[in-house]
């Protein structure tokens, strides 16, 4: 996840790590989404430049970016990662458990975007740009996945293999 919201701002562009992925934007606004695979299974979802949704290959959510703040999953529950430095060792993260309703709200979020997206991809007022992938392919495993979100798990811990 980029260190920043200016790291993600050409995301198609300078993708690297997700070889496959597109942008979607509304042809009425400047709102835009980025989603790319980091390998066949492994996406992630970037609904403008925060909030950013990771997913493992297994379809579970792994990592968050949201309000500026990062998460990750832990025993399948968010945790945040809260960045400590002693200036003489190295950057670390310390973990802060979400409560119930803090996680509610990111999965609602979650639900919010693919929801947006899906309606964006129905109504035709659609552009897609895509790397490393046909946009008619990119968009049929777009819609594929997004019919298998109604019941998003949180996955064991935040890598990529799930």
């Amino acid at each position: 996840m980029a260190r920043d919201v200016s790291d993600r701002e050409d995301l198609l562009a300078e993708g690297v790590n997700l070889p496959q992925r597109g942008r979607v934007s509304r042809t009425s606004d400047d709102h835009q989404w980025v989603v790319g695979w980091r390998n066949d299974t492994a996406i992630s979802l970037f609904d403008g430049a925060d909030p950013v949704f990771q997913f493992n290959t297994a379809g579970e959510l792994r990592r968050v970016f949201l309000d500026g703040q990062k998460l990750a999953a832990e025993a399948r529950r968010l945790v945040r990662l809260v960045r400590s430095s002693d200036q003489a060792g190295p950057m670390s993260h310390t973990q802060q458990p979400l409560g119930s309703e803090e996680q509610t709200r990111v999965m609602q979020c979650l639900a919010t975007s693919t929801a947006d997206l899906m309606k964006v991809l129905s109504c035709g007022d659609v552009r897609v740009e895509t790397v490393g992938i046909d946009p008619h392919h990119f968009l049929a495993r777009l819609n594929d996945w997004l019919a298998s979100q109604a019941e998003v798990q949180i996955a064991h811990g935040p890598g990529v293999v799930g």
